[in-house]
């Protein structure tokens, strides 16, 4: 039976399940989530903030910055700044925020601010800090402080005031990028499967959430869409693909930020792959693979090439459908000389078909002795040199370029019979090279040609 090679289905589900991890990694978050609305007043908008006096937005580039798209907001005599962000109690937060002396005339030497982060329902002042700024040119410097907030603590938000500090002018400090998150140490995520069968239950949870918490889940396509429980259990899907499982945090009275997951439901094949080997013993291609959580297996087909494109079925094992991980082997023995390629398919019980990887053998004739050969040829990285040896003796290899300069050299212990050695090739440039062998106790010498690719 011969068959041309096409895309095996195994190399399709890889492929989407990789893919699937990158949509995973962007819609998880790997950064924490940011609570404060309108950080870096984009645009000139003073969104979110309020304020006791008036606020000043411009480009940076006003304020003797370099950019006229970023945008920043003053702090003086005139100008304050604050936002109410809404908080779980029992979590610690951490506030991060860039602040610069505004330079050029008018300014005063070392004008500063006073950022105070205030409990609005105990009052309690978790953050009160003063910085001065002496900088004379545009300098960013970045200020972070992280808090506690009690889990018995009556506080739902937390008023973060940014106030101007011994300066009694209408040139300051400038205040940019300014950020709240729940703190690493205690980072919110959903945690669940990254992939789950089709019409399997799986369950989900917040990784960190405090007690207090409430929640609002959503399951898009899945048995039951919404939940408002900790942690949502039997969840399944009846279709394939990436879904978004989402869920929103509150503590009663606001709610305080939404965290997702990307998870693909998956179809459950026949069997999974563990690992897939061979080795060529006296000429003789031996292959083991290992099947796991094999099911309505009928058989495996052993199919060998010696293009790595077209494939002849060579033999066939019956599945054992095994419930835990085995191991399973084969023999080629009338595996022929050269390179060759051998893959397996495996049938199920509705005949559906499943390919594995491609292992790639090499059966080098080298059969005389101090005859060498050498494999793969071209190479890229690394070259595998046998030789038979009739005695032990120390062995040196050399590698020449087309110019007879010696590029590299190595030495390796031979064994009576035959002997095989790999030779790391990855910093030679590409072209073609002679690769030399001696043998220090009898002095014969061989040479090859090959090619780094």
């Amino acid at each position: 039976m011969k068959s041309s090679y096409s895309t095996p289905k195994f190399f399709f589900w890889q492929a989407f399940l990789i893919w699937s991890l990158l949509i995973l990694t962007t819609a998880s978050g790997v950064h924490a989530q940011n609570l404060v609305v309108n950080s870096n007043f984009t645009g000139g908008s003073s969104t979110g903030w309020s304020t006791s006096s008036s606020i000043e937005i411009n480009p940076q580039s006003v304020y003797g910055g370099t950019s006229s798209t970023a945008y920043a907001t003053e702090l003086d005599v005139e100008r304050t700044i604050n936002q109410k962000v809404c908080i779980l109690s029992g979590l610690s937060y951490t506030l991060t925020f860039q602040a610069s002396r505004r330079t050029g005339g008018g300014t005063p030497a070392n004008p500063g601010l006073q950022v105070i982060v205030t409990g609005t329902g105990s009052n309690t002042n978790y953050v009160n800090d003063r910085k001065a700024y002496t900088n004379t040119s545009w300098s960013a410097q970045n200020m972070s402080f992280t808090f506690s907030v009690p889990s018995n603590s009556s506080d739902k938000l937390v008023n973060i005031q940014f106030l101007s500090n011994n300066n009694s002018g209408t040139y300051g400090v400038l205040v940019w990028d300014i950020e709240l998150a729940p703190a690493s140490t205690n980072a919110l995520s959903v945690s669940g499967p990254v992939d789950v069968s089709l019409s399997s239950p799986a369950d989900f949870a917040v990784t960190n959430a405090p007690s207090g918490a409430t929640y609002s889940w959503t399951f898009p396509d899945a048995n039951a869409s919404t939940s408002t429980r900790s942690r949502p259990s039997g969840i399944s899907w009846s279709s394939l693909g990436v879904k978004t499982v989402s869920t929103a945090l509150s503590n009663g009275t606001c709610t305080m930020a939404s965290y997702s997951k990307a998870v693909t439901v998956v179809v459950v094949l026949p069997v999974q792959w563990t690992n897939f080997d061979g080795s060529v013993i006296n000429h003789n291609a031996h292959l083991t693979w290992i099947a796991q959580d094999e099911s309505e297996g009928r058989y495996f087909v052993i199919q060998r090439s010696a293009n790595s494109v077209d494939f002849d079925s060579v033999g066939m094992i019956a599945s054992l459908n095994m419930g835990s991980a085995h191991t399973y082997s084969f023999t080629d023995g009338n595996t022929p000389s050269g390179q060759v390629s051998y893959r397996l398919l495996h049938v199920d019980l509705d005949n559906n078909v499943e390919y594995s990887s491609i292992v790639s053998l090499n059966n080098d004739p080298v059969s005389v002795p101090g005859a060498m050969g050498i494999f793969p040829n071209p190479a890229i990285s690394t070259l595998t040199c046998t030789m038979n040896s009739e005695n032990e003796a120390r062995a040196s290899i050399r590698v020449f370029n087309l110019a007879g300069l010696l590029m590299m050299s190595t030495e390796f212990h031979l064994n009576i019979g035959l002997n095989q050695t790999t030779v790391n090739i990855s910093s030679l440039r590409p072209g073609t090279y002679f690769l030399n062998t001696i043998n220090a106790q009898t002095g014969a010498q061989t040479v090859r040609a090959f090619v780094k690719g």
